[in-house]
């Protein structure tokens, strides 16, 4: 399929090395970037800086709370936006979020900060794409640093195409052209993103260029393909890259279900480095994490009571309180709210998922039986038999129950795969406002206010 390819204004900078987005970009993405002088080839000139460059792509992705752009990427942003327009929780006696609760989104709320935040990544990951195949640097390095742009970019445009639907391709750094990009369809998204990821997999090896997995190598993208092909239904594609992981010896499934998200766990794919030193904790632990008697984020009871009697899923992932108010259940993957010690980092890629991939993988290419094998390694983790599913429509049911109470509160995955599976609907017995527009979040009216050929989803006024 021919790409619809527009080109995007970028500036590049640095702060201590640090790769930062462009003045231009807030002209027609509303993005709140500090100008410097600094170009795009200077950083990339040098080792040192081209790799902070690359570094700090990844850590402006973590933030100590939600109030700040940076916070809305791939971290608190997808997942709470995301947990909160289906039907995992919402915050509690909080306001600010009624109309993701209830999703009554309209173009000028809060759902521009994760537009915006999201594009900001993407202008980091261009000006590290454009300048690194000519930049003086080692053929090893720029391959390695130009694949983990590459797969930054194709996950940013991943949520982006989740959640809006086609978005506007921004893709160099030419000042020229790209002031006024209309929206590229949804499958032109999805082949950039399968472009970006596959060149990314042929340009980085099976190593982590770091001692920590907060960096991509070629394991990191195979599971990243396998989400997208997943969502994309190509089962064949999906399978494939699903099995390379899980194959690859490198990772295994945690047995203490409490431990799972601590950082570097084994089986944990690829994570978020915490970006500040000083209050290392995850923007999970801040945010979900009652400090007293009063909650701050709380699950739907459809949520907590989907769990099986003996799941240890629920007995380690969901905690509760009390008070006069009643009993309040809240997700506690991530159990430090607060710390001068780092043992969280947040986790984007875990082995669960690509067990789940696999099987539905499995399952609509008929192969049943290898469909519940892998069912049963998760279930079987969570200290549950095995399903009792036969057929190939009650594995594909048991399946979506299945990601639901393995990777609720991650990376909005019961929201997408509501859409996926057409069953966005089961949300109005929750949402008595539900309409099934609403599947699309609204374009953000600073972005269409700056750009007339940026229009709207259908549904939103």
């Amino acid at each position: 399929m021919k790409l619809n390819i527009y080109k995007y204004a970028f500036t590049a900078l640095t702060g201590s090395a640090l790769l930062m987005g462009a003045t231009s970009c807030k002209k027609y993405v509303t993005l709140d970037t500090p100008p410097d002088a600094l170009e795009t080839n200077v950083v990339f000139t040098d080792s040192a800086t081209a790799t902070s460059a690359i570094v700090n792509m990844y850590s402006r992705m973590a933030a100590s709370n939600q109030t700040g752009t940076l916070a809305n990427t791939c971290g608190w942003g997808v997942t709470t936006y995301g947990a909160m327009s289906a039907d995992e929780g919402y915050y509690y006696g909080s306001g600010n979020f009624t109309d993701y609760q209830t999703n009554t989104l309209a173009a000028g709320n809060t759902a521009n900060v994760l537009w915006s935040g999201l594009y900001q990544r993407i202008a980091r990951a261009n000006g590290a794409i454009v300048a690194l195949p000519d930049a003086p640097l080692s053929t090893t390095l720029k391959s390695q640093l130009l694949g983990e742009a590459k797969f930054v970019r194709a996950w940013m445009y991943f949520y982006l195409v989740s959640y809006y639907g086609g978005v506007p391709l921004y893709l160099n750094t030419d000042a020229i052209t790209g002031s006024l990009l209309p929206r590229s369809a949804a499958a032109d998204v999805y082949t950039l993103i399968l472009q970006d990821l596959t060149d990314a997999k042929a340009l980085l090896n099976t190593n982590y260029p770091s001692t920590e997995r907060a960096r991509a190598n070629k394991y990191v993208v195979s599971a990243m393909l396998a989400r997208v092909y997943f969502y994309m239904g190509k089962w064949a594609e999906a399978e494939a890259e699903a099995t390379t992981v899980i194959s690859s010896g490198t990772y295994s499934l945690v047995q203490d279900l409490s431990t799972v998200f601590l950082n570097n766990s084994n089986e944990t794919i690829w994570q978020i480095s915490l970006a500040s030193t000083t209050t290392p904790q995850t923007i999970f632990g801040s945010e979900y994490l009652p400090t007293g008697t009063t909650p701050k984020f709380v699950l739907y009871d459809t949520l907590v009571n989907a769990f099986e009697t003996g799941d240890q899923r629920k007995t380690n992932w969901v905690a509760s309180l009390s008070n006069a108010n009643g009993t309040f259940y809240y997700p506690y993957k991530y159990k430090v709210a607060a710390t001068t010690t780092g043992k969280e980092y947040p986790i984007m890629l875990r082995l669960g998922e690509q067990y789940l991939i696999r099987a539905e993988a499995r399952a609509n290419q008929d192969n049943v039986t290898g469909a519940k094998e892998d069912v049963d390694v998760v279930r079987n983790r969570a200290g549950l038999t095995g399903t009792t599913a036969q057929t190939k429509a009650e594995v594909l049911a048991a399946l979506t129950h299945e990601r639901w109470v393995e990777l609720f509160m991650e990376s909005g995955d019961r929201w997408l795969n509501l859409k996926r599976l057409n069953q966005a609907s089961v949300l109005k017995g929750l949402k008595p406002s539900w309409k099934d527009f609403q599947v699309l979040y609204p374009i953000p009216l600073s972005s269409r206010s700056a750009n007339i050929n940026l229009l709207d989803n259908d549904g939103y006024k």
